[in-house]
């Protein structure tokens, strides 16, 4: 028995369940005390929710985190942040690399799916990477946000936004988010860089770090980004690269036509309205900040912002949602169908069967998780009330459950007004989309076992 658990649990791919669970339980309860409340102590549910939502890099929050907790408790929300940032995963094998504990194929394995890495690889040596990547981007974003930051914004502020810009944790030291910084476009392009590094995935990062590194090495500092005798992107980080830009350009067009005529911006150079639409591209992918009051923006930007909190970033990154590689797939897939082809082509590469099927089963997974906390958040608010007398509108409800399931943080201002109930399931769809659907269908699978015989096949009439 206990060396089936050992097996089967003991594993850096179910271990970091678990912490997640435990960095949540401490979190909330620490946030809970007396001692880290700066005005009356909040409730269990909120104090739960604030660490649940700060553990999964989310940014949603029923309360003013900046003026309901100490510095001391604002301390905790960074260390959480911080957690989950990293990912538990990174924990997990650092402690079992600091143990001793050999690290099976299997679990080897396990960490490669989630982090992206090649078939060949050091992984202690990437993990080591990775926490000094996180540290290294946070203290220049902190440099250059202290440096850059307008009267009235602290050393602490500029920290505390440097850490949650590259988590893409979304929480700010304003109950108002970054609305009071709209005018100031220097800080606001170092957030969305942070934002943008932190959702390309560490491995990418690896790889674009390597390619300057030999950049130097072989063309001289002086020509740093010369592509002579430079070491190649991978597939994947080209796939990341160029998926991100076409989303970001694209969506900073769209949104920026939009609300064009909107009276938001009335006030607003065009060059302010287009920083503006770049930045809420910027954070629809999963960041959670806001220039902007979001009530203030037209549906059909409202919607972009779903489809982009849906994506979200790339794998092995901070950010959450299906995935820019996902995506990708998905297009490729659809594309194959409506031209009448067997392969699904990305960059003049074709998918095999088993990639198309996972990006498959991973946009259902995230659908039906949706449908079913949007179903239960309107069981919670609405009750049986028609819909006209509604407390919360239903395409509110919507929203915060997609920002919910993607840890993005972007909100209606419905998260103060939500019940406990409400609260509990916004943290049950935050946690789940934290893990990702590739964790856990790949947690399930672990589990499974072929069945030695086959069903007879049959056909129906489809559509």
């Amino acid at each position: 028995m206990q060396q089936y658990f050992k097996r089967h649990y003991l594993t850096p791919f179910v271990l970091p369940i678990i912490a997640f669970l435990l960095a949540i339980l401490i979190g909330g309860t620490l946030l809970s005390l007396e001692a880290f409340s700066a005005n009356k102590p909040v409730s269990i549910v909120d104090a739960f929710f604030v660490a649940t939502s700060a553990v999964c890099v989310t940014g949603l929050s029923p309360i003013d985190v900046f003026s309901e907790f100490t510095i001391a408790g604002q301390w905790i929300i960074i260390a959480l942040m911080q957690l989950g940032c990293l990912g538990i995963i990174t924990y997990t094998t650092l402690i079992f690399y600091i143990i001793g504990k050999n690290i099976s194929l299997r679990d080897r394995l396990a960490v490669q799916q989630s982090i992206v890495c090649s078939n060949v690889f050091s992984l202690r040596k990437f993990i080591k990477r990775i926490v000094f990547f996180v540290f290294a981007f946070e203290c220049i974003g902190f440099i250059f946000l202290l440096l850059l930051s307008p009267k009235g914004v602290t050393a602490f502020d500029a920290l505390f936004l440097a850490v949650s810009a590259f988590c893409n944790a979304g929480f700010a030291p304003w109950p108002d988010s970054l609305i009071p910084l709209r005018h100031c476009w220097s800080f606001q392009i170092v957030i969305m860089l942070l934002i943008v590094i932190g959702g390309l995935g560490f491995f990418v990062i690896n790889e674009i770090v390597e390619k300057v590194q030999h950049s130097c090495k072989k063309s001289g500092y002086y020509n740093l980004f010369s592509t002579a005798e430079s070491k190649k992107l991978s597939f994947y980080s080209k796939v990341v690269i160029t998926t991100t830009i076409g989303m970001l350009a694209s969506g900073s067009i769209f949104i920026f036509l939009s609300e064009l005529g909107n009276t938001i911006w009335s006030d607003a150079s065009l060059g302010e309205r287009f920083l503006t639409a770049c930045f809420q591209t910027v954070t629809s992918r999963t960041a959670g900040f806001a220039t902007t009051d979001l009530v203030g923006f037209t549906d059909i930007t409202l919607l972009m912002t779903v489809f982009f909190m849906f994506i979200g970033g790339s794998p092995s990154s901070a950010a959450g949602g299906i995935k820019t590689t996902t995506f990708r797939v998905l297009l490729a897939s659809l594309a194959a169908q409506l031209k009448g082809r067997k392969q699904a082509v990305i960059q003049n590469r074709a998918m095999n069967s088993q990639i198309r099927n996972n990006a498959m089963l991973l946009f259902y997974y995230a659908i039906l998780t949706i449908l079913m906390g949007t179903f239960l958040l309107a069981i919670t608010e609405n009750g049986l009330t028609h819909h006209g007398a509604a407390r919360i509108p239903l395409f509110s409800l919507f929203f915060e459950v997609v920002s919910a399931f993607s840890t993005t943080g972007l909100s209606l201002n419905i998260t103060p007004l939500l019940t406990d109930w409400g609260k509990i399931v916004l943290c049950l769809v935050m946690f789940i989309g934290k893990l990702g659907p590739v964790w856990l269908i790949t947690t399930i699978q672990q589990f499974h076992t072929e069945i030695a015989y086959a069903y007879p096949e049959e056909s129906i009439p489809i559509g």
